[in-house]
This record gives C-alpha cells, sequence and structure tokens, in this order.
C-alpha cells in the first residue's frame, strides 16, 4: 500500500516533466535550422567511412565545410578524382583532384628477418605488447605483428604475413587511419608512383646494434648516400631516407646495399618487389 507522501511525489515529477517537454519543443521548434538540401547532396556523393583522411572528423562534416566554403582544395582522398569531379559538378567549380597517396611499411621485420626478443603472450595488441615490454623483436622499432592497425583500416587492405603487416594497394585508399594506430611508427603514407624505392626500415639503432637485432635493418654506412646521383638520399639519427620528389628510380643504391637482406625495396606497378641477394 502506497505511503500518503508517494502519490504527491509522483504527481510533481509528472507534473515537472510535462512542463520541460514543452520547453524542450518550444525551443527546438523556435531554434530549428533546416539543413540545406546541397549539404545532404554532396554527403551522399562521399564515401561514408568518416575516416578522417580530408581533416575533418565524419563525412558529414566535410560535407557542410564545403558547402559552406567552396573551397575547391578541399579533397576526398578515399573519393580520389573521381569523386572530385562529382563534387565540382555538383557545385559549379572546378574541384583540385586530390594525389593518390597509399600506406607504405617501413619495416622488413617478418619472422625470417627479425630475431624475437621474447614470446609474447598477451592480448593481440601492439600497444599492449609496448607497455608490457619493448615489443615481440630484438629491433625495438619493428612492426610487432599483432596488428592494431588492421581495426583502424575500413577497406580490408592490411592483413598479417609471418609476423609482419602486409598493405594492399589495390585495396588501400590512403585514408591514413591506420598511421596513428602503430605504437612503433612504421606505417607512413607515400604519394602513388608507378615504381618506387623506398628505404623499408625504421630503426634508429647503431648500425651493429641494427645488424644483430634484423637481417634487413638499415645500418646508416652511407653507401647509397654516396652512390645516389640525384642526392636524394639522407641520413638522420643513423636512418636512411629516400626523397621521394628527387628519385630518379636509378637504382643505384640498391647495387651499393651491403646488407645480407637489402633493406631498400623496388615497388613496382603498386606491387612490393622483394630486392634480391645473394645471402
Amino acid at each position: 500500500m502506497y505511503s500518503e507522501s508517494f502519490i504527491p511525489a509522483v504527481a510533481s515529477l509528472g507534473s515537472l516533466a510535462f512542463v520541460l517537454g514543452i520547453i524542450i519543443l518550444f525551443v527546438s521548434k523556435k531554434f530549428f535550422v533546416a539543413e540545406d538540401p546541397t549539404v545532404s547532396m554532396i554527403n551522399a556523393l562521399l564515401p561514408g567511412v568518416n575516416c578522417g583522411a580530408c581533416g575533418y572528423p565524419s563525412c558529414s562534416q566535410f560535407a557542410e565545410e564545403l558547402v559552406r566554403t567552396r573551397n575547391p582544395s578541399m579533397t576526398c582522398p578515399v573519393g580520389g578524382g573521381e569523386l572530385a569531379e562529382k563534387l565540382g559538378t555538383a557545385l559549379g567549380i572546378t574541384m583540385a583532384e586530390p594525389k593518390p597517396v597509399t600506406c607504405v611499411v617501413l619495416c622488413q621485420g617478418h619472422n625470417g628477418n627479425a630475431r624475437e626478443s621474447a614470446e609474447y603472450i598477451g592480448i593481440r595488441d601492439c600497444w599492449a605488447a609496448a607497455q608490457a615490454f619493448a615489443g615481440t623483436k630484438q629491433c625495438r622499432f619493428a612492426c610487432t605483428g599483432l596488428g592494431s592497425c588492421i581495426a583502424f583500416c575500413d577497406f580490408n587492405a592490411m592483413r598479417i604475413e609471418n609476423g609482419l603487416v602486409v598493405i594492399d594497394k589495390e585495396l588501400c585508399t590512403g585514408c591514413g587511419a591506420c598511421v596513428p594506430a602503430c605504437p612503433y611508427g612504421v606505417l607512413t603514407m607515400q604519394e602513388k608512383k608507378n615504381e618506387r624505392y623506398l628505404i623499408a626500415c625504421s630503426s634508429h639503432d647503431r648500425g651493429a646494434d641494427t645488424r644483430k637485432a634484423c637481417d634487413a635493418g638499415c645500418t646508416a654506412c652511407q653507401k647509397c648516400v654516396r652512390e645516389c646521383p640525384e642526392q636524394a638520399i639522407v641520413i638522420d639519427n643513423f636512418l636512411a631516407s629516400i626523397i621521394q620528389a628527387k628519385c630518379t628510380s636509378c637504382g643505384k643504391c640498391l647495387e651499393v646495399c651491403p646488407t645480407k637482406v637489402n633493406c631498400i625495396l623496388l615497388e613496382r606497378d603498386m606491387e612490393t618487389v622483394k630486392s634480391k641477394k645473394v645471402p
């Protein structure tokens, strides 16, 4: 049986809820702003993956800003040139065509090249392994092969093979969502090229330490630097890198690389070709 104070309390709360509901309804009607139909049209053209590659948290926010500013330099890397043309037609402007980019793995530390530091038994997550100890491999800059980056790829363009992440260049849209997901920084975005040489290593250890940890690690020997006719290779903190804008793909750096397994890779037609090296 209810107490005498229960019914008034319920009635009071019900009245308060009713009044608040009326206020909310009034405010929503008073300050309602109809969405620009152009925004809806532009948003419908976008991929809808909310990857953030355009610089905005969501496709809808990108659409709102594009309609508001009519800025032709705003690009959607995922949609590429075809989408840029559609957006330009819809808005009556000429949109800049985004430069196609792809994800590149700056590591060759698969189970055949890299020495393990310890057996890891735990959560299959790179960040968890990094918190537990330096990593699963002796090289503290190597890909752990636990695949945290894969969870951030909405296009099924990543997989783990032999303890190393592999990028499917046909599926990669260049959104870049995977890059910050790697605790060791082995993922980077580079402009797509029919042929490209790259230093597939991220180690900043001294040469002797790198050599002990991985057969494909860059030892910063500088032979590639001296051999490059375009001065496209630089060494910073014991690691070589290729300035793609200067590289003419002559291949001379590959010929002089002294590592047991070349740390320099040639990518041709967006498919990685493992460099040949006599053991």
